[in-house]
């Protein structure tokens, strides 16, 4: 079924397209249905944008979207595996949103040319978080901001991502939440999410005889649970 024609986006493509910067030159790998840059366009948002994915069918079904809303002329689609087809003049802001965080860092492994401070990504990874943020730290990119996004009961994060290696953060929690605060409801759905996660696996670490690991982690659990409380009350005084 196809959109309605003043289709809005969901939470979490919205999201990625708050931290898209106006009039950029935009490229939304791994596009699908090209939602994300066709409403960026009917919005005045993107000068340009190029609509990439790795099968034709995704492609041909944004070709469709692309024509129905009358933007040819702001967005053309492109058939690339990551950025490989891609130049680095035909894009400024590069949206991967909707992947596991093992192949975003694949993607942006094979794209040195990411490696350039005017560039920005904006990274939604679906798994493999910490391991994205870790990969993201030692090759110098540093969050510029990242909030989260509940959306059909599942709490997502987004980040705004530029080469900088002198802003990249070193803190203990990064891994797990980022440059995440706890100052909104979705955050903490998100942080609380995170705590989970790494209880379970403090337990899995504990019974198979690892308990100094398992210590290290429920101790990022406490810090994390002690943002989320700190956030819950400052936001209840708003």
């Amino acid at each position: 079924m196809g959109l309605h024609p003043l289709f809005t986006l969901g939470g979490r493509l919205r999201l990625c397209a708050s931290m898209v910067r106006p009039h950029t030159i935009l490229a939304d790998i791994g596009t699908d249905h090209a939602y994300l840059p066709i409403w960026l366009a009917k919005q005045g948002f993107v000068s340009h944008a190029v609509a990439a994915d790795i099968r034709l069918g995704p492609l041909r079904s944004a070709q469709q979207n692309i024509s129905r809303y009358r933007v040819q002329e702001l967005v053309s689609t492109r058939l690339s595996d990551g950025l490989d087809a891609i130049l680095s003049v035909e894009a400024d802001d590069i949206v991967i949103a909707g992947m596991g965080g093992e192949m975003i860092i694949k993607i942006v492994a094979g794209a040195p040319w990411l490696k350039d401070e005017r560039k920005r990504l904006i990274l939604q990874p679906m798994t493999s978080v910490p391991r994205l943020r870790a990969f993201l730290a030692e090759q110098g990119f540093a969050v510029l901001c990242e909030q989260a996004v509940v959306e059909e009961g599942h709490a997502y994060s987004v980040m705004q991502v530029q080469h900088a290696p002198e802003k990249v953060n070193t803190d203990e929690l990064y891994p797990y939440i980022g440059m995440l605060d706890a100052e909104t409801e979705d955050n903490r759905a998100y942080m609380r999410r995170v705590t989970v996660n790494l209880e379970k696996k403090a337990g899995g670490l504990a019974l198979s005889g690892k308990p100094e690991e398992a210590a290290a982690l429920l101790h990022m659990v406490e810090q994390i649970k002690i943002k989320i409380e700190k956030g819950r009350k400052n936001d209840s005084y708003r």
